[in-house]
């Protein structure tokens, strides 16, 4: 008998053979990351068909850290017996008990070796477990569910299913650099980049300390998702270039603009990184009508400033999304956190600046 963990993905299953290889490798060598920074002692992972077996006799805390890599659908802590009915028995009860009075059985059989079909196994463990612990059989309402799958001649027994994250490996889609403030959606958009197999990297544009102390705690909360690749940030001071454009705005009475403003130069620091290290888009955190400078018009103007592609990941999702996956996430509390507002931010920004207007603003500041 050996102490496992059934890790599953799904979309990797999707793939073309070579394809699947590569992301496959991609997130073996993520799941040993994450095992290996959590100081998780493994003795091996075997890879057979849409499953990785992670032999460890420290299952829980495995199965806590490997639900933060990307790419894997669900896991289950189990044990591996070889594939002989009466054994496959006496271990199932021996896992069955105290587990709850309705129950039902799943079994799969991955590869064939097992004579008996899944459903025999099924019918007979369940009347076996039925008999010997007074438990009723239940298909839907049932308190726990004894799962088997047969693999190369093993059966693996485990009670429980536990739901992950899914996506893609970090690693698969390149690299982009996230614009992440202290605020709610823009950690949540980098998490997302992650999910669909980014290696996210951070810019932050420092204009509060309280602000930047709050970046740097979301910083730490995101590199737990990010197993496979070490997270590298810019931090950017923006309070010179914000004073002097608040400035020469207010003295051409063009206040309004500041939001625009910033946001372009924020932008184009990133465009700059972005040529520089060979980041392929530059990802913001933006909800499209959230505010007054994320109307579509302003959006649309910010991007024919850039060159380089601007993905925004939390475009349309509800505010309450938005919060209900900084939670999951554990970014909400941080972002939450009081600190000042922001002193550049005009009281009637912008909301439908024109590209031609912007140039002549432009013009008339820095003239």
């Amino acid at each position: 008998m050996d102490d496992c963990i059934i890790v599953r993905y799904g979309e990797i299953a999707l793939k073309s053979d070579q394809t699947r290889k590569w992301w496959n490798k991609t997130l073996l060598e993520n799941m040993k990351d994450c095992l290996e920074k959590n100081n998780i002692t493994y003795s091996s992972i075997d890879v057979k068909l849409g499953r990785l077996i992670v032999y460890t006799k420290e299952k829980k805390e495995a199965s806590i850290a490997l639900r933060n890599v990307f790419g894997i659908t669900s896991l289950s802590p189990a044990v591996r017996v070889e594939a002989d009915f009466e054994k496959i028995k006496d271990k199932c009860l021996e896992l069955s008990n105290n587990k709850g009075k309705k129950f039902r059985v799943s079994t799969r059989r991955i590869t064939k070796e097992f004579p008996m079909t899944s459903d025999k196994v099924n019918g007979a463990l369940g009347a076996f477990l039925k008999e010997k612990l007074d438990l009723e059989v239940n298909l839907t309402n049932f308190d726990f569910e004894m799962g088997i799958e047969f693999l190369d001649g093993y059966a693996y027994l485990f009670t429980e299913r536990i739901k992950t994250f899914g996506g893609l490996p970090i690693g698969v889609q390149g690299k982009v650099i996230c614009l992440v403030s202290s605020g709610i959606d823009s950690p949540v958009a980098a998490w997302l980049l992650m999910k669909r197999g980014c290696q996210v990297d951070l810019m932050h544009f420092k204009v509060t300390e309280e602000g930047y102390k709050k970046y740097t705690k979301i910083k730490e909360i995101l590199q737990k998702f990010s197993y496979g690749h070490e997270i590298k940030d810019y931090v950017i001071d923006g309070v010179p270039y914000l004073s002097n454009t608040k400035q020469k705005l207010c003295e051409k009475g063009k206040d309004k603009w500041m939001c625009i403003f910033c946001k372009k130069r924020f932008l184009q620091e990133a465009e700059r990184t972005c040529n520089e290290e060979g980041y392929l888009a530059i990802i913001t955190g933006e909800n499209l009508g959230q505010v007054a400078s994320q109307t579509l018009k302003n959006l649309v103007l910010l991007d024919s400033t850039v060159k380089v592609t601007v993905l925004r990941p939390v475009l349309t999702y509800d505010k309450n999304e938005i919060v209900g996956m900084a939670r999951i996430i554990g970014t909400y509390e941080i972002s939450k956190e009081k600190e000042p507002k922001c002193p550049f931010t005009p009281n009637y920004p912008m909301t439908s600046g024109s590209a031609e207007e912007l140039h002549n603003i432009e013009m008339m500041i820095w003239d």
